[in-house]
């Protein structure tokens, strides 16, 4: 009976361990060579123990999950790699590792070929994301010594990234990478691209990277694009600063040189231009063009959320007119709260008190049912009771 416990246990251990994600947890160097002799990839998982998506995608995807434990157990080498004591810092700092999850993946020669950031809680895109990674050029790499971790970076890249260890750490706000730039003999290498991803630079650097953008993107790839955002965004915000129309241009020109077919992200680019410029009327006639075009599809959620912005940022009332417009073909089916509310506050913005009471009853209720705080839709129903 003793003997037949045991072995039921143990089917049970091994059941509940074949749902699970085996992480490799030797060395970085005993899991490239385990990689290379199985002919796997390598999935890094980097992580911190504050990071609570990093907490939500291990206990989801990682642990008691059949499906998603079946394909990386298969074709990855799976490795977990906790980013601000010890060996993660040296990763971080060789990777550029800057928002958690990020999952790295490279290829049996111990080569990045692709890396992500955040937690997609939709499982059937995570998986797919999987097997498109699996089928990719495992020879598109990025342009990095994989073998060289430790480089002798300049102090104000390396003590950039956190040590958790070391409770006196702060990030060094005075750095100046532009004057480390000027003193590098190749702006392309690894490192001086390391600094140049990760550190504001100024128009001199940013021209440069505009300029041989097709360069940097043929060899860091994702991390190129990551880096023309971050710069077309920092030009639209001087624009926006200096009032300077002939900059936004050039830079809607750009954006759609280097991101072709790219209209929503260029709707993004030009409704961060008004808004810095708290030009709120323009904001909203750019968003009713997106409105107005069937093929865009807009859902209430993008309404609720461009007409909330709006109605926090002026009390222009022939404007929040316009937008109450935009609920009209929503008005039948609307039972949310967040647009109930917001539809409520509108009306009541532009004294509209009678209007505005049953949405702001309807928009309690719909709370309530959802457990979510309502107090704040409670005040604005006394107010809209005050003023009938």
């Amino acid at each position: 009976m003793k003997n037949l416990l045991l072995i039921l246990s143990l089917l049970a251990q091994f059941a509940l361990s074949a749902q699970d994600v085996n992480f490799f947890t030797g060395t970085w160097e005993e899991a490239n060579a385990k990689a290379k002799a199985e002919n796997k990839m390598i999935m890094v998982d980097a992580y911190t123990y504050w990071c609570g998506p990093c907490k939500v995608m291990d206990k989801t995807y990682f642990h008691n999950n059949q499906e998603v434990a079946d394909v990386i157990n298969k074709y990855f080498v799976p490795y977990k790699i906790e980013c601000e004591h010890d060996f993660g810092i040296v990763f971080s700092r060789k990777f550029k590792i800057n928002g958690y999850p990020s999952l790295l993946y490279f290829n049996s020669e111990g080569q990045l070929v692709r890396r992500q950031m955040g937690y997609d809680n939709n499982q059937k895109t995570y998986i797919e994301g999987l097997y498109k990674i699996i089928n990719m050029d495992q020879h598109d790499t990025y342009g990095y010594d994989a073998t060289n971790l430790d480089m002798p970076w300049p102090d104000f890249y390396a003590n950039d990234f956190r040590n958790a260890a070391d409770s006196t750490w702060k990030r060094n706000k005075n750095v100046d990478p532009n004057a480390w730039l000027d003193q590098q003999p190749d702006l392309f290498a690894e490192m001086s691209w390391a600094v140049m991803a990760r550190f504001s630079l100024n128009d001199k650097y940013n021209t440069y990277f505009l300029e041989h953008y097709d360069e940097y993107n043929k060899k860091y790839k994702l991390e190129a694009d990551d880096k023309l955002t971050s710069v077309l965004y920092a030009n639209v915000q001087k624009a926006a600063e200096q009032k300077n129309v002939d900059l936004m241009n050039v830079t809607v020109e750009q954006y759609k040189k280097f991101i072709p077919n790219d209209d929503i992200g260029l709707h993004y680019l030009l409704s961060y231009y008004y808004e810095l410029g708290n030009d709120w009327q323009a904001y909203a006639n750019h968003f009713e063009k997106r409105l107005n075009n069937p093929a865009n599809n807009v859902n209430i959620n993008e309404i609720n959320n461009t007409a909330w912005l709006i109605y926090e940022s002026t009390d222009d009332k022939a404007l929040i007119e316009q937008v109450l417009l935009w609920f009209k073909p929503f008005l039948a089916t609307m039972s949310g709260y967040n647009e109930l509310d917001t539809y409520a506050a509108l009306l009541t913005k532009v004294n509209r008190y009678k209007d505005a009471e049953p949405w702001a009853i309807k928009a309690i209720e719909a709370g309530k049912s959802a457990s979510l705080d309502v107090k704040a839709t409670e005040a604005l129903l006394e107010t809209i009771k005050k003023n009938l």
